[in-house]
């Protein structure tokens, strides 16, 4: 924790240097306009090559007016900003902070990936660690949950999301923004207390114990991650002896290999299948991983689905774990879509133009319409091949590029696993295509 009273550009460059972030490295900034962000915004105002991205969320009356107030404001610090607007046909009625949440990062993925831009930068500090270590601790989080943030991950296939404040106190922020005379937006979220986040903060406001203190949770969060860190080396270990991970969206389970092991490694295991095989941001909570396990060791296994994932019996002791069809969503545009079902990278081809073609799951009917024509015909379950990204003009099925399907010779875009093709941080956690 820094002594001085307020925070320079040069501390920001140590940081990201100390979170081996390249200097000069093209950044992207998170900024909601906020006082975090507007600070964060302050310090990386003088670096080179740094993009400011503000997301109007809709979601409020005024969100475009702020939304534009806060792009004046970045501008007037010298920042390029770009504005991304999170459209969605009606507004959420629960759970509204975390869809904004997702729908925010995915949408500044997308713009990082596609302007090629490496590391975005967000404001989180440790008033947030310690918030998000409190929720999680009363959901009933295990150890990887109360390790709480980290200050670099992977976001997606080519970009780190990086935290270079998350060890400071968010009156050290304010500060720096009143000695620089810059004004923020205030949330009025943030002060509803409808919302579990807003009644911790208030919680940590006047915590009944020193042991509930922002610094000592987020001290405890530090201390949480290296034993997260010890298990996720034996989780690997696991997953390379009992799991195959396929490009085409599925994984194999050796049965053989669900006993003799800590059952934290198991269930860390599994939750990284989930997200392979179901594409999803956030793996189910520790009870439910529990069942499955519990189901998966049983003599009599005859198959079972959790989030969005299908576990099918095969010959011998092996299990599928592959995307649940019926959990899929529609055929969406192409030339809208850059990544599908949160799990394939949709790789637009240079002057290729791909109007009318929609990118969408195969189908069970489909498949076996062209099952005698495609190369995986009698080898993969017709529950892995329905949930084939496929791609239609209309109603035509023109390609199924892992079956080997295309009629004639028509131009689809390449498609590559997102957690099979991601950094060398993410393949960690998930084993070589076999």
């Amino acid at each position: 924790m820094p002594t001085f009273s307020s925070l320079t550009p040069e501390y920001l460059r140590d940081a990201l240097l100390e979170l081996e972030v390249p200097e000069e490295a093209p950044l992207a900034l998170a900024v909601s306009g906020g006082g975090d962000s507007m600070c964060l915004s302050y310090l990386a105002s003088s670096f080179k090559n740094v993009t400011a991205l503000v997301v109007d969320h809709q979601l409020r009356e005024h969100s475009s007016d702020e939304a534009g107030q806060t792009l004046e404001r970045l501008r007037q610090m010298g920042l390029n900003t770009e504005l991304l607007v999170w459209k969605h046909e009606c507004t959420p009625t629960s759970n509204i902070q975390a869809m904004a949440r997702d729908a925010r990062y995915e949408l500044m993925m997308r713009w990082c990936e596609t302007n090629q831009v490496p590391y975005l930068l967000t404001a989180h500090h440790q008033d947030d660690q310690a918030e998000t270590v409190l929720l999680r601790l009363a959901r009933g989080s295990g150890v990887y949950g109360l390790a709480g943030m980290a200050a670099r991950r992977e976001l997606g296939q080519k970009v780190t999301l990086v935290r270079p404040l998350l060890h400071l106190q968010k009156a050290l922020l304010i500060e720096t923004l009143a000695q620089a005379s810059i004004k923020w937006i205030e949330d009025p979220s943030n002060k509803n207390d409808s919302f579990d986040r807003v009644k911790v903060r208030r919680f940590l406001e006047n915590p009944p114990l020193d042991g509930f203190k922002a610094a000592r949770l987020a001290d405890t969060a530090t201390r949480l991650r290296r034993t997260r860190d010890a298990l996720e080396f034996y989780e690997q270990q696991w997953l390379d002896n009992a799991v195959v991970f396929h490009e085409m969206g599925y994984a194999e389970i050796d049965r053989n290999v669900l006993d003799g092991v800590p059952e934290e490694t198991i269930l860390r295991g599994l939750s990284n299948i989930l997200r392979f095989a179901g594409g999803g941001a956030y793996v189910p909570r520790f009870e439910k991983l529990e069942r499955l396990l519990a189901a998966l060791r049983m003599p009599d296994f005859n198959g079972y689905t959790l989030s969005g994932v299908q576990f099918l019996v095969t010959t011998g002791r092996r299990v599928i774990a592959c995307r649940e069809f019926a959990a899929m969503g529609p055929r969406a545009c192409v030339v809208e879509t850059d990544v599908w079902d949160n799990r394939y990278s949709v790789q637009h081809q240079n002057e290729v133009r791909f109007n009318g073609l929609k990118i969408g799951p195969l189908g069970k009917s489909a498949y076996r319409q062209i099952k005698a024509d495609v190369s995986a015909g009698s080898v993969f379950l017709e529950e892995i091949c329905a949930s084939q990204p496929a791609f239609f003009e209309g109603d035509t099925l023109i390609a199924v590029p892992h079956l080997g399907y295309s009629v004639e010779e028509k131009s689809v875009p390449l498609l590559t696993h997102r957690w099979l093709s991601s950094s060398k941080s993410d393949k960690k956690r998930y084993h070589a295509v076999q």
